[in-house]
């Protein structure tokens, strides 16, 4: 799954972030990996490490209850 999502008041096409999940063998676990879309080969922004594996192929959404 990748996800881009805008910055806040963003002006350029590529003004925002980059949403991944990453596979950590090392743990056996996911990472949510976020990167700038402007340096997509930077380090990244954040790394938020995800207590069980999510599969690769994994397509979804979240929807609030009615």
């Amino acid at each position: 799954m990748r996800r881009f999502v805008p910055r806040s008041g963003a002006r350029a096409e590529d003004d925002g972030y980059v949403l991944s999940y990453v596979h950590n063998p090392e743990r056996n676990a996911s990472d949510l990996v976020i990167l700038s879309a402007q340096d997509f080969t930077g380090k990244p922004i954040a790394q938020i490490h995800l207590p069980s594996r999510i599969p690769l192929g994994l397509h979804g959404s979240w929807i609030a209850a009615t």
